[in-house]
């Protein structure tokens, strides 16, 4: 009768654990995703400066990526808070390397066109 009494009590606590093992793995799953998009948000901010237009649409594709699996997470409020400031600081990198390309892009077709005016000039000497 002793193995009876104990059995529902042996049940119960292997039940405990595994909802406990469960809630850990889901928890550590959701803090290793954020803990990815805060890797990769401090990688952008080493490298943004120098990012060619093939560098930065890579980084932009790969950034969708991570925020969309954070975000299949069910975050708290501190957890969404923080995830939307990696997203702020990854978007401003990315506009920030933009604007580096297109003024680069600009300056090149200023270079280009004054090269043109002095090839005019010249001809017409």
């Amino acid at each position: 009768m002793e193995n009876k009494n104990k059995l529902p009590i042996i049940i119960a606590a292997l039940v405990v654990v595994a909802i406990l093992v469960i809630i850990v793995l889901v928890c550590s799953s959701k803090s290793h995703k954020i803990k990815n998009l805060e890797k990769f948000t401090a990688k952008v901010e080493q490298e943004y400066q120098n990012y060619s237009q093939s560098e930065l649409d890579k980084a932009q594709a790969s950034f969708e990526k991570y925020v969309a699996k954070v975000e299949k997470k069910e975050l708290t409020g501190e957890e969404t808070s923080h995830v939307n400031e990696l997203k702020g600081e990854c978007k401003g990198y990315f506009a920030q390397a933009k604007a580096r390309l297109i003024l680069q892009d600009f300056q090149n077709a200023v270079e280009e066109a004054g090269d043109e005016v002095k090839g005019v000039i010249e001809s017409m000497k």
